[in-house]
């Protein structure tokens, strides 16, 4: 693997002969770096020399946990059900990774006589006392029922299916945690609920065009069973995406040919091209390259909790009226395989204040070259203020973040506050 990385490596160097004769330098040549296949060949390449340098520990399952109230039983079928659910979970990231051109790599999952290993968890109240905003409370009650097993859920990535919901004929309310809360490459946490009619079945097309009644944050609203799987089949995986420390982003224009991002609005599209109902969701290439090193994706070692310790030597940014180039020069005691930029435009919040709310952030990637240089060019471009989130991605799964600020209005940019972030960046 290491001699396939140098005779690639090679084929994307020009060297080029000094007027003294005897000395030579490496340019690294861009242009065969700027596809998203091209990088994926690159990206791929390094790491598998890291990975031969520095050899997986273990294999780190996804710790799949049931919580039930004291006074319910697990939702029928519960099992069965959620057995199916995981592994098209597993399926959806390990078919996206190899397209992307990252092999067939998913998450590893515990498995117990055959099937998924839930980890059955009784709450210590009964189910009245639970609610949507009871995912502290929740969380309380798995760890410590983790912990009785031997397994620290400080150091965990986390699924924590609810069976907080009644299903009465074909209506159905919910009433569980259904969000994340933290996460990063060590460890992840989130929540998704349990139903009775939620099954990878129902996200196949339905004969019987049943409709049901569901209620969760309003009113009951009609759902047909293949819109309720895809919205709830879809949420949990969307979820787990934040528990494996992915953030919200919004596919670019060429991306969004392919459906929508899974960590956009990937929740309500999910598997609809199952059903012939349009595009569904699918993974961005920010988001694979944070999955390709996630502990779950690439297995833990013993440098997973090492810190990168990332400093800029340099770092601009230019532009012109179709993109952004923002190019840099770095160093970390944990390599770096790629830097990803999130663009993401300020955007009025809930209480009418301006916020980067993640929704709408195209995110552009770059590998980064045998001298540790970046560049990173942003499209799709649009008025108003925006915040750039450049992150740093290394091989034992940490990453690092940098922002910076600029406006563009009526066609002209100011860049004055990001120059002023960017004298900051160098100078740490």
């Amino acid at each position: 693997m290491i001699r396939n990385l140098l005779l690639y490596t090679l084929s994307l160097i020009t060297v080029c002969q000094l007027s003294a004769g005897l000395e030579e330098t490496e340019i690294f040549d861009w242009s065969r770096v700027v596809t998203q296949s091209e990088q994926a060949k690159y990206i791929s390449s390094v790491l598998d020399a890291w990975n031969i340098k520095f050899p997986m520990r273990a294999k780190k399952p996804l710790r799949v946990v049931y919580f039930y109230a004291k006074d319910r039983k697990p939702v029928a079928n519960y099992l069965e059900r959620w057995d199916g659910i995981i592994s098209d979970i597993q399926d959806f990231f390990k078919t996206e990774m190899n397209r992307l051109g990252y092999q067939a790599t998913t998450f590893t999952i515990e498995k117990e006589t055959g099937k998924l290993n839930l980890h059955k968890i009784r709450g210590s109240d009964n189910d009245k006392d639970y609610n949507y905003k009871s995912g502290g409370k929740i969380r309380e009650e798995v760890f410590q029922g983790l912990r009785s097993k031997g397994i620290n859920p400080e150091e965990e990535t986390l699924l924590i299916v609810c069976g907080l919901s009644k299903t009465e004929g074909k209506q159905v309310t919910i009433y569980s945690p259904y969000y994340g809360m933290g996460a990063n490459h060590i460890r992840g946490l989130c929540f998704t609920a349990d139903m009775k009619w939620l099954s990878i079945d129902g996200l196949k097309p339905d004969p019987q065009n049943i409709i049901l009644q569901v209620k969760e944050h309003r009113g009951y609203e009609p759902f047909t069973l293949n819109r309720f799987n895809t919205v709830y089949i879809g949420g949990t995986i969307h979820e787990l995406g934040h528990g494996l420390s992915l953030p919200h982003n919004l596919a670019t224009k060429r991306e969004a040919t392919r459906g929508t991002a899974l960590m956009g609005a990937g929740n309500y599209t999910y598997r609809k091209e199952w059903r012939n109902e349009g595009k569904g969701s699918f993974l961005t290439h920010s988001s694979a390259l944070r999955l390709l090193v996630h502990p779950l994706f690439n297995g833990d070692r013993n440098q997973t909790k090492e810190s990168p310790n990332l400093t800029f030597d340099e770092l601009t940014i230019l532009h012109d009226q179709a993109k952004i180039l923002i190019k840099g020069k770095i160093e970390s005691a944990i390599p770096t395989i790629a830097m990803i930029a999130y663009h993401d435009r300020e955007n009025k919040g809930q209480r009418g204040y301006m916020v980067n709310n993640n929704y709408d952030a195209t995110s552009w990637t770059s590998v980064i070259s045998p001298d540790n240089e970046f560049k990173i060019r942003i499209m799709d471009l649009r008025e108003g203020n925006h915040q750039i989130r450049l992150t740093s991605v290394h091989p034992n799964g940490a990453t690092t973040t940098k922002r910076m600020h600029y406006s563009r209005q009526d066609g002209v940019f100011d860049f004055s506050k990001a120059r002023q972030e960017i004298e900051n960046i160098l100078a740490k």
